[in-house]
């Protein structure tokens, strides 16, 4: 004290320096969570239009079920699920596939 400063004591300043530590892990922590929650939303906004698309798709081959089943034509029914399910084709009928994809 000889010069006119003032000592500050070594514990008050430590415990400074920490809770200034603690402040930016906290900070930290908190960016972090944040970014980490906006990943998980753009995910599930991209998951909840698949499942959108899903349904229509559902919807749609619903309405045309629906619409077989409400005509009582069986033999278009079962036409539609040999030609979709079991691959039959009619003997005149050419079907091409694309093998680029394999």
């Amino acid at each position: 004290m000889a010069n006119g400063k003032k000592i500050k004591p070594k514990s008050k300043s430590v415990l400074e320096m920490l809770m200034h530590i603690a402040l930016v892990m906290f900070v930290i922590f908190c960016a972090v969570s944040i970014v980490t929650t906006q990943n998980a939303v753009v995910e599930k906004k991209a998951e909840l239009a698949e499942l959108e698309e899903e349904v229509e798709v559902l919807a749609a081959e619903n309405e045309e079920l629906a619409e077989l089943i409400a005509s009582d034509d069986i033999g278009k029914y079962m036409e539609k699920l040999a030609i979709e399910s079991a691959g039959y084709a009619y003997p005149d009928e050419k079907r091409y596939y694309d093998t680029s994809r394999k």
